[in-house]
Formats: C-alpha cells, sequence, structure tokens
C-alpha cells in the first residue's frame, strides 16, 4: 500500500514498511518509480496535483490533508507547511522522539520525494510576478527537513535520483547509510542553486546595480587531467546554460585539461567578435593567427600559414560548421582542440584519423553575463570585453580605402582578445604578425614586425592601448605600415599624431581600451 503526499516523497529505510510522502512540480518517471518501488512502501501520502496524477494511474494514495486537517490555502502557496508533516520528517527515532510523536498521534515518514516549481525557465521570460510565483516554499522545506535528517529519511530531489533508489530497493530491500548521504547532498545542492538563482535573477529584475553579495553557481563539477601543470588539480563547473565553452559537448579526443579550456575558451570569445566566417589559431590564451574570408577552407589555411611555427599545438576555433575541406588543410597539423558550432559528417571522419585530437561542439550564443577571475581569497566580476566603440575617428592622414578600414576594424577585433601590451598587424583580413603579452607596448610591436617579415610592408596595425611615445609610429613607419587604429588618450597624443603625419600614416581613434590581463 502507498501513500503520498503532494511535491515531496520521503521514505524509511525499513524493508516493505515505508511511509513516503509525494509532493512534486516535475511528473516525469513518477508513474514508473512508485510501480517499481511500490512493494516496499506501506503507505504514501501526496498533495494536490501530485495526489491526482497518481489516483488517476490507479496508484492508492492519500492526501496529505488526512494529516494536517486543512485544505490548500491561498490558492496553493500553502500545502504542507505543518507541523504534523515535518515532525514526521524530522524525527530521530528514539524513544523520546517516537513517544512524543505518538502522544500528538504523529506518523513518522521515511521517503520524501519532491522537486521544485520551474523558477529558472520563469526567469527566463523576465516576468517578475511570474517568478514571485515560481519560487517554491513548501518544496524547499521538505526537501531540506529530510535532507537534514539522512540518518532515518530516503530524499529524491530530482526524477535522476529515481534508478538509485529503485535499483538498491530491489538488491538490499533498502537504502543504505552511504546512498542517504549522498541522496541528502545532492538535495542540498539543488536547492542551493535554487536559491542562488532566484537571488541573482530576481536582483537582476529589480535592481539595475551588480549586488553587494553576488553568489556564483556552478553545476555538472568534473575533475579535468590536471591543472595549469600536471601536479595542479584541475576542475569544470557549468552555468547550467547551454552556450560557451562550459557546456560545450566533447565529439572526440583525450580528456580536456585547464590549459586546453582556457585556450578554447579565448579562440571562442574571439571568434566571437565576428559575424563573417572566421578562423582564429589560439596558442597559450592568445591568438596567433586569424582569418577573415567566407571560404572557411581559405580561412583556415591562411590562419594556420599566418603563423606556422606558432600554430604547432594551437587550439582552432571557427563560428561556421567545420566543412571536410577546411578539415583537411589541418589533417598534418598537430592540433590540441577544434572548436566549432557543429561539424559535417565528412568532415569528422577526416577528423577522426586524429584520435587524440579534442573536437568541442559549441553554442555561439552571444551573452552579456559578468565574467568571474578568481583572486587569493576571493574574485573579481566585470562585464564582457568586446571590440565595440562608439565613433572612429580619423586624427592624421588621408582617409582609408573601404579595404583598409575592413583591414583595420578586423585588426582591432584581432587585438582585442590578444594579452597586453598587444599590437595586432593585418592585410586582407588576416593577421601578417602578432605581438603580445609583454612589459612595453614597443616591445610587442618588434615582436609583431618580426614575426610578419616583409609582410609589414602595406599592413595596417591595431594597438590594444595608447602609444606612450611617438617611437612606436616611428618603428611602424620604418615597417611600411600604412594605417594604425588605437584608443588615443595619451598626453602625448599631439606628438604621435605628428610622427604619424610626418610618415604619412592615416591613424584612427576608437576611444575606447581594450587592455586585456
Amino acid at each position: 500500500m502507498i501513500s503520498i503526499i503532494g511535491k515531496c516523497f520521503i521514505m524509511r529505510n525499513y524493508s516493505i514498511s515505508m511511509r513516503a510522502l509525494f509532493s512534486v512540480y516535475d511528473k516525469s518517471g513518477l508513474e514508473q518509480f512508485l510501480k517499481h518501488s511500490q512493494n516496499y512502501i506501506e503507505e504514501v501520502y501526496a498533495t494536490g496535483g501530485t495526489l491526482k496524477f497518481l489516483n488517476d494511474k490507479g496508484f492508492e494514495v492519500k492526501n496529505t490533508q488526512d494529516i494536517t486537517g486543512f485544505q490548500e490555502l491561498l490558492n496553493g502557496r500553502v500545502k504542507t507547511l505543518h507541523p504534523d508533516l515535518f515532525a514526521g520528517i524530522l524525527s530521530t527515532r528514539d524513544d523520546a522522539s517516537k513517544n512524543e510523536l505518538q502522544s500528538h498521534g504523529i506518523k513518522e515518514f521515511d521517503l520524501v520525494v519532491s522537486n521544485l516549481y520551474p523558477f529558472e525557465e520563469a526567469s527566463r521570460s523576465g516576468d517578475t510576478g511570474r517568478m514571485i510565483e515560481n519560487i517554491d516554499i513548501g518544496g524547499v522545506s521538505l526537501l531540506r527537513a529530510a535532507a537534514k535528517n539522512f540518518h532515518h529519511v530516503t530524499v529524491a530531489s530530482s526524477p535522476s535520483d529515481y534508478d538509485l533508489i529503485i535499483n538498491e530497493l530491489n538488491s538490499t530491500g533498502k537504502v543504505s547509510l552511504e546512498t542517504r548521504k549522498l541522496l541528502a547532498m545532492r538535495t542540498f545542492s539543488r536547492v542551493a542553486s535554487y536559491d542562488i538563482n532566484i537571488y541573482n535573477s530576481m536582483y537582476r529584475n529589480l535592481f539595475e546595480s551588480v549586488p553587494n553579495s553576488l553568489f556564483v553557481r556552478g553545476i555538472k563539477g568534473r575533475e579535468l587531467r590536471y591543472g595549469e601543470n600536471p601536479d595542479q588539480k584541475g576542475y569544470l563547473y557549468s552555468d547550467g546554460t547551454k552556450s560557451g565553452i562550459a557546456n560545450s559537448q566533447q565529439l572526440q579526443g583525450k580528456d580536456l585539461s585547464y590549459n586546453n579550456l582556457l585556450d578554447a575558451n579565448s579562440a571562442y570569445e574571439t571568434a566571437m567578435e565576428f559575424d563573417r566566417t572566421v578562423v582564429v589559431v589560439m596558442k597559450h590564451n592568445t591568438p596567433c593567427g586569424v582569418c577573415q574570408n567566407e571560404d572557411l577552407a581559405i580561412a583556415m589555411e591562411r590562419a594556420v600559414d599566418a603563423d606556422k611555427e606558432s600554430a604547432y599545438g594551437s587550439v582552432i576555433a571557427m563560428n561556421r560548421e567545420m566543412t571536410a575541406s577546411a578539415a583537411s588543410k589541418i589533417s598534418k597539423l598537430f592540433v590540441e582542440v577544434l572548436v566549432a558550432p557543429s561539424y559535417s559528417s565528412e568532415a569528422l571522419e577526416i577528423l577522426s584519423k586524429k584520435k587524440n585530437l579534442r573536437i568541442l561542439k559549441v553554442n555561439m550564443d552571444r551573452d552579456e553575463s559578468l565574467r568571474i577571475r578568481s583572486i587569493s581569497n576571493g574574485f573579481l566580476v566585470q562585464s564582457p570585453l568586446t571590440s565595440s566603440f562608439e565613433k572612429l575617428e580619423l586624427r592624421s592622414g588621408s582617409p582609408c580605402s573601404p579595404e583598409q578600414l575592413e583591414d583595420l576594424l578586423f585588426s582591432w577585433r584581432v587585438v582585442t582578445h590578444c594579452r597586453s601590451n598587444a599590437i595586432v598587424l593585418a592585410k586582407d583580413m588576416v593577421t601578417t604578425g602578432i605581438g603580445a603579452g609583454q612589459t612595453s607596448r614597443i616591445e610587442a610591436l618588434r615582436i609583431a614586425v618580426e614575426r610578419s617579415g616583409n609582410r609589414s610592408t602595406g599592413s595596417v596595425l591595431a594597438s590594444d592601448a595608447f602609444f606612450p611615445f611617438e617611437d612606436n609610429v616611428e618603428l611602424a613607419g620604418k615597417s611600411g605600415i600604412s594605417a594604425i587604429i588605437q584608443p588615443g588618450g595619451s598626453i602625448r597624443d599631439p606628438e604621435v599624431i605628428s610622427m604619424a603625419s610626418e610618415l604619412g600614416i592615416s591613424m584612427y581613434f576608437t576611444g575606447k581600451r581594450v587592455f586585456l590581463h
């Protein structure tokens, strides 16, 4: 015989004599769960919709109102908040507790099955009223009580818990303490995640400012091969959405390491700067070759050839489906990770020959979520960095041709995702030289020029921050640079502009710095 209580299902640890409480919003798998566990349940209580669902399925289930003595109040806002239910869940099963409950005619529960209102789904609507009505009260309380009393109560807080309970009941006739501990920790995690989501979403909806308290939620945690170095532990957590590298699907290859994911994320975010077809070759968290071309195979070949030496052991991202012709361009190149929104079956067949190559399929949806970075005993938070700016202002030389302007904007998008100090040279929508991660801007320029060789002649230049001295422009002129794009804002801007004019270099200011540490 089975007895269920609304949104929650509670179960006791005795073989064949458990009393259960069911109160669920998500009823998926519930019928099968009860069908396979009913031989171990003496009595089932349920609330509202759960009661009707199970009765309609032919199960003998009692109403929690038989215990509480009242009907649902406030249109269902109050159903399970009653001492007779919670005392039955929280009883420690010692003589004193049993005698106290017996004197009040209260029944103990051994199994609680409950899941929560879909607040996350409601939050996507941005409707405050809908969000409020999907803030669960009774379900959270039932789950917390059952998880707290894991020594005596089994709690199922998600349909994904059902199989574990059924399998253990069928094999041993009871649910072990170790399993109850595991289920309790899963429940605390889900409830905590639920509360964090409520706070973060409601705060964003009610106020425009960043909250004084910021709660970070990471789910689906898993251990990586290692951290930045083999002796460091590394872990990956998802924010629960379907976008970004943390939520990508690995289709092939070895396990991912911490560094693989950092490089993959940098490549992904660089590719996301472009609306047109682009290929980004990333090495040690900064681009080493980028090409924009509507033919993905051409973009792949030119991005790799931009710095073939650095492309060895790189991560490559693109913002279009990987094609067979593009895959063939890297068939002989050692690549650590590929990132793309999708892959043709022909491309996957070609790439399957590279058994260790990690292939990630990722949803390329732009988002404005805050970016979080850890420091000792805390973390920093900021809005995402993008290359967008309000106005492009010509400050020296003649206006560039449409082709040069395209190259300038291309190089600006790339330099946005290079480590500072950073310089990017580009021509015909391909990077010709990149200098990044240097302690002086002139050194970054020297490296970019050296990397470019004779390709610097006719290239354009992008700088992620202003030029502190005119020596940068002087070296650019000697290297054949035709145009420069930079933020401006230095106290020596007049001297820098004067040098550019003297050398016949067109210089544009964006008015925005894209410094990336």
